[in-house]
C-alpha cells in the first residue's frame, strides 16, 4: 500500500491545483470566461459531484455482505432526525463556504485567496473550543493571532492614486469573503465532528448461522469500519448544497439570462452544439475533481500519518501560488505582501508540528483520541473545506 503513496500525493497535487486554476480562469472578470454567475455554476458542481458519489455508492465503494476493498466501508442508515440536526447544517455551512469561496475569485488574485484560506485554522480552533471539541492552549491563541496579523499584511497595500485605491477596495472586499468562507469552514468543521462522534455504527441485522460465525472467527483480524467512508458523506452533502446554493442564485444573481448567454456556451457570440457541449463537460468537470481528490485524499490517510498530509499541504499551498504566478501573471507588491505570506504559511507549519507534539503524549484523555479516529475517517477542507470539502488537517478543498 506504501507503494501507492507517491502516486496519490502526485493525484492529490494534481486535482487540488487544476480545480484551484480552473476556478480562478472560470471567475475572473479579466483574465478567464468571466462568468458572472458563480453561485448559479456552483450549485450544478455539486449535482456533478452527488452523481459521481452516487455511482461510487451504487457499484465500486459499499458491500454489505463481502470484505472491504481498501477505500470502502459498510454503510450506517440514519434516521431523520439525525439527518436535520447535524448532516443538514453541515450542507448548508459547506454551501456557504465554497459559494463565498467562488465568488471570491471576481475580486482577489488565486495567491491571497489560497494563503487566507489556509489561516481558516483559526476558525477551526475557534468553534472547536466554543464547542468544547478542542482543548483551550495558550499556544493556539497565539497561532491565532500570528495568522490574523500575517493576513493582515498580505492584504495591506497602501497607496494614494484613486485607480489603486479602487483596486485595493476590491482585494479587501474580496479578502473579506474568503474569510467569510473560512468562517463556515470551521463551522463545518464542528457539525462534522458531531456527525462522526454521534453518527450510527453498522449492525448487520442478518441472522448469524454456525459458519458465519467461525467465518468471522477467522477474520478477527480484518478492521470493520464504524463510520461513513467520506464518498458517502458526500453523497449525502452535496444534494443539499446544490439545492441550497441554487435557491441563493436564484434570489442574489437572477442567472437565466446570463448564464444561458455566457461564454460557457456561447463561441463568438453564437450557440452551436460543440459550444453546448463544451459548457456541460466544464460543468462537469470540477465535480469529478473532487471526487477523485477525496479519494487521493482518503488513501493518503490510509496509507500514511496524517503529519505527512501536513506537510504535503502546506507544499501543495505553495505550489498552487506559484501556478498563480505563472499562469496568471499575479504578483505580491511589497515586502509586507511576501512577509505575510511567510508568517501565513510558517504559522500554518507550527500548527500542524504543534498539534503532533500533543498527538504524540502518552496522556491525552480518552476523547482527544476519539476525534483523532474520527479526523482520520473524514478529510474535511479543503478548500478548501473542504473540504469543501481541501482535509482539514490542510484546511482547504473547495469545489
Amino acid at each position: 500500500m506504501r507503494q501507492r503513496l507517491p502516486l496519490l500525493v502526485l493525484g492529490w497535487y494534481l486535482t487540488s491545483i487544476t480545480l484551484s486554476l480552473y476556478n480562478k480562469w472560470m471567475f475572473d472578470p479579466s483574465k478567464g470566461l468571466q462568468i458572472v454567475c458563480p453561485i448559479t455554476v456552483t450549485s450544478f458542481h455539486q449535482l456533478t459531484l452527488w452523481l459521481f458519489s452516487s455511482l461510487y455508492v451504487k457499484y465500486l465503494g459499499f458491500q454489505k455482505n463481502s470484505q472491504l476493498r481498501p477505500f470502502s466501508r459498510k454503510i450506517a442508515q440514519t434516521d431523520w432526525k439525525f439527518y436535520l440536526k447535524y448532516v443538514v447544517p453541515t450542507a448548508v455551512a459547506s454551501a456557504g463556504d465554497i459559494g463565498f469561496a467562488n465568488v471570491s475569485f471576481k475580486f482577489v488574485t488565486l495567491t491571497i485567496y489560497t494563503i487566507i484560506k489556509s489561516a481558516s485554522i483559526a476558525f477551526v480552533l475557534l468553534f472547536g473550543c466554543i464547542f468544547r471539541l478542542e482543548q483551550f492552549h495558550w499556544k493556539l491563541g497565539m497561532i491565532v493571532v500570528v495568522m490574523f496579523f500575517g493576513v493582515v499584511m498580505m492584504v495591506y497595500k497602501p497607496s494614494s492614486k484613486t485607480q489603486e485605491v479602487e483596486d485595493h477596495v476590491r482585494t479587501m472586499f474580496g479578502s473579506l469573503l474568503v474569510l467569510m468562507s473560512s468562517c463556515l469552514s470551521g463551522l463545518r468543521w464542528v457539525f462534522t465532528q458531531l456527525i462522526l462522534r454521534r453518527a450510527p455504527s453498522y449492525e448487520s441485522t442478518e441472522p448469524e448461522s454456525e459458519g458465519s460465525a467461525e467465518s468471522r472467527e477467522s477474520d478477527d483480524n480484518v478492521p470493520v469500519p464504524e463510520k461513513p467512508h467520506p464518498i458517502y458523506t458526500i453523497n449525502q452533502l452535496a444534494p443539499i448544497m446544490g439545492v441550497a446554493l441554487l435557491a441563493t442564485a436564484l434570489v442574489i444573481e437572477k442567472p437565466f439570462s446570463d448564464f444561458w448567454s455566457s461564454k460557457l456556451f456561447c463561441s463568438e457570440g453564437k450557440h452551436s452544439f460543440g459550444s453546448v457541449a463544451k459548457g456541460f463537460l466544464l460543468l462537469t468537470f470540477p465535480g469529478l475533481e473532487v471526487f477523485l481528490m477525496t479519494i487521493c485524499e482518503f488513501g493518503i490517510l490510509q496509507t500514511a500519518h496524517v503529519l505527512t498530509l501536513s506537510v504535503a499541504g502546506i507544499i501543495k499551498e505553495l505550489l498552487t501560488v506559484l501556478c498563480g504566478v505563472l499562469f496568471f501573471r499575479e504578483r505580491l507588491s511589497g515586502f509586507h505582501n511576501w512577509a505575510g505570506m511567510s508568517i501565513v504559511l510558517l504559522d500554518v507549519a507550527y500548527y500542524n508540528y504543534f498539534r503532533y507534539t500533543q498527538d504524540q503524549k502518552p496522556d491525552r484523555s480518552e476523547k482527544d483520541l476519539e476525534l483523532d479516529q474520527a479526523s482520520e475517517l473524514y478529510p474535511e477542507s479543503c478548500p478548501d473545506t473542504a473540504a469543501s470539502y481541501e482535509l482539514e488537517h490542510v484546511n482547504n478543498k473547495t469545489v
